[in-house]
């Protein structure tokens, strides 16, 4: 009987909202891994109702719909559709002990909904072994009382199998149409249940509706404005609706409700290096810019020095005043290649800055892989101080929590080291982690993934270059190194350009897919990092093409993704109508 009322409050209760929901969904529903799906209009329901959490808690944007279903699993679904609560006080099962589902599998046999695995000894429950077909019948007449057999033989191939009446049972009361399209002459009682299968199950047990979600947007690209030169990044101030394009020979541009403004944000071609990789190169606002106006950038100046420098906003909102220019850091670069150059702001506004290894064929001065050298290496300083008050050209303080502060083995700079030229990287302050793109020599280029808060990595070069042996160019050791989460081939491209982890709003299934490509090949590259491994990689290049010589990435204050290239456009990733 309580079982009973359990279900008639479950129905009277779920009915309504498993019919309330179409107009809410998101285009493309809540999980971005079911479009299309048989079941999926199910899927969304039980979602609806709190039945289900997705597959990959807490982010709860996958469903894993073609996964076989555990015995666990098939618990945690039940106790959620049912509310059950009261375990009976003692621990049922032998072989469940701390499993993630133990609770569900106690409150489950309490309400007599399982019998176990092993009747008649009843001590085993099996949560990691897969539900068949005829344990789901078993499942859910047990959980909803279902007792009318309906017709003698609903279908034949269940014949003589221990769970015939269970579904006979479920197909009178609807739950189930059988293992094939109607008409359908098959249950497939031996076969293991998928979860979009247990959704359906679930779903017409618990009397929901199933409701499909309006169509997905797809990405497409839309060119903001053109004719640009050399555009090599693109930020904006949080809150704010301007872009700032950085252009390679000495300008920053602003893009406002995508028209270019004339007049350039600030100009110092006459103090920027040309050619090679060399220029203006990065731009970072400070985290308290709408209060103190400050921002900084990052070039190679005429003798071919990388230097940082703040400047303030003028009393024109779209001008920067060229005379509050505040020399940072500088450090000297042997080549005109390898320069970096991005910066950018961390959480705690420590200020990040990713530098080559100074240039040169295979690194011929050994700065990668030393963490007293400055260059091929990532720094992090602070800027709201200064720790060297008689060095002029050293402006800056040096955070607590850097991890060669005070030690000889590394300069206090440095943050992590072993790189070649991490021309474009960038934090993804949602997950914790940063992506860094080093462009490679000869072989390799790769993404590396680490926690945002582990210091003094050494990304191996140039002892390695990806994953294989640079130096010595066989039996090389990747002990002590962070290997890349991805990589290619020059087969594939030239020069890595580094993007972001897509945080915005416009393609929910997106989120969480960090975006890159290549500088020759121009087609944009996506993937997933989860477990320490680079999950869903995609190319776009069905959807997209080349789109050209792409120098750079860029996101706005509503994380929007912008791709720019050489060629002087600067393009959005826009929702299809």
């Amino acid at each position: 009987m309580r079982t009973l009322l359990v279900l008639v409050l479950a129905l009277l209760m779920n009915t309504g909202a498993g019919s309330a929901i179409a107009g809410e969904l998101p285009p493309g529903g809540t999980f971005v891994d079911d479009d299309g799906n048989t079941h999926e209009g199910y899927i969304e329901a039980i979602a609806a109702v709190g039945i289900t959490r997705g597959c990959n808690p807490p982010f709860g944007d996958r469903f894993c719909p073609s996964d076989n279903v555990t015995r666990g699993q098939m618990a945690a679904f039940l106790v959620r559709a049912l509310g059950l609560v009261d375990d009976g006080g003692k621990d049922w099962f032998i072989d469940d002990n701390g499993s993630g589902f133990e609770a569900d599998i106690n409150k489950l046999a309490t309400a007599g909904i399982t019998r176990g695995c092993n009747p008649p000894i009843r001590d085993r429950f099996c949560p990691t072994g897969f539900v068949t077909r005829g344990e789901m019948a078993a499942f859910l007449v047990r959980a909803y009382g279902y007792s009318d057999p309906g017709p003698s033989d609903w279908f034949p191939d269940d014949d003589g199998n221990l769970f015939e009446a269970d579904i006979n049972r479920l197909r009178t009361a609807g739950v189930t149409v059988g293992c094939r399209a109607e008409p359908n002459p098959l249950y497939c009682p031996n076969g293991l249940v998928k979860r979009d299968q247990a959704a359906s199950f679930l779903g017409r047990a618990e009397g929901l509706t199933a409701t499909l979600p309006p169509p997905r947007h797809q990405p497409v690209l839309k060119t903001v404005v053109s004719g640009l030169d050399q555009p090599v990044f693109l930020t904006s101030p949080a809150g704010d609706s301007r872009l700032f394009v950085v252009e390679k020979i000495g300008r920053i541009r602003i893009i406002t409700s995508d028209v270019l403004v004339a007049t350039p944000f600030l100009d110092v071609t006459s103090l920027v290096a040309g050619g090679h990789e060399r220029g203006l190169l990065g731009m970072a606002f400070h985290p308290n810019y709408d209060s103190n106006g400050r921002f900084y950038i990052s070039y190679t100046d005429t003798s071919g020095t990388s230097q940082i420098v703040e400047y303030t906003v003028s009393g024109d909102v779209n001008v920067a005043d060229p005379l509050s220019a505040r020399g940072i850091l500088t450090v000297d670069q042997p080549h005109p290649h390898h320069n970096g150059g991005m910066i950018l702001f961390d959480a705690s506004g420590s200020l990040f800055f990713g530098l080559g290894d100074g240039g040169g064929a295979g690194d011929p001065l050994d700065h990668a892989e030393d963490p007293t050298s400055l260059l091929g290496s990532m720094l992090r300083i602070g800027i709201d101080g200064d720790d060297f008050p008689l060095d002029t050209v050293r402006n800056y303080t040096i955070p607590a929590d850097n991890p060669f502060v005070g030690s000889s083995a590394g300069a206090d700079e440095v943050w992590a080291y072993g790189l070649r030229n991490p021309w474009r990287f960038s934090l993804d302050e949602a997950s914790g982690l940063i992506y860094i793109a080093d462009v490679g020599e000869n072989l390799r280029e790769e993404v590396n993934v680490a926690p945002i808060s582990l210091g003094a990595v050494n990304y191996g070069w140039n002892t390695l270059e990806g994953t294989l042996c640079f130096q010595p160019a066989t039996g090389c050791s990747s002990a002590g190194t962070r290997l890349p989460v991805a990589e290619y081939p020059h087969d594939d491209g030239c020069a890595i350009v580094g993007g972001y982890v897509y945080r915005g709003t416009d393609f929910p299934d997106l989120v969480g897919h960090y975006f890159y490509a290549d500088y020759c090949r121009g087609v944009l590259q996506s993937f997933r990092y989860s477990g320490g491994v680079a999950l869903s990689q995609r190319s776009w290049a069905a959807e997209f093409g080349s789109v050209g010589n792409v120098n750079s990435f860029g996101v706005d204050s509503i994380n929007r993704l912008y791709i720019l290239t050489d060629g002087g456009s600067v393009i959005r990733l826009v929702p299809s109508v």
